[in-house]
């Protein structure tokens, strides 16, 4: 795999986080109990593309080369560590990070799907 193609991976990577984020920022300014800082939106950005690509890169080496099967797994990365580390913080109940874990893998899946399949000459 080319550089080239890494780099053109991550970028698809960011740009479904990017997009799933702004489904996110949008729930959190619905409703006063559901605010964050703003700051909480960028890191989201930079960590869940990075953990999603630590993801793909890791599976797609060692499990499988399937584009949708590796859409999933760089949805659920992101959305699994955020929860994780909120968890370990202890900022939530434990009913409640597995809500959140939930709701956010499907802000970025189907965008990962969308433009995993659009691009899937990527991952041969």
């Amino acid at each position: 795999m080319s550089f080239k193609t890494v780099l053109k991976i991550i970028l698809i990577i960011f740009i479904a986080i990017f997009l799933g984020t702004i489904i996110d920022y949008i729930v959190h300014h619905a409703n006063a109990r559901f605010s964050v800082p703003f700051s909480y939106f960028p890191h989201k950005i930079f960590y869940g593309t990075l953990w999603a690509a630590v993801a793909f890169f890791v599976f797609r080496k060692f499990v499988t080369k399937k584009w949708l099967e590796l859409a999933f797994i760089s949805s659920f990365a992101p959305a699994l560590i955020l929860q994780t580390i909120y968890f370990i913080r202890m900022h939530l109940a434990l009913d409640v990070v597995i809500l959140f874990l939930i709701l956010h893998f499907l802000m970025f899946l189907p965008f990962m799907i969308i433009l995993f399949k659009k691009y899937r000459n990527l991952f041969a």
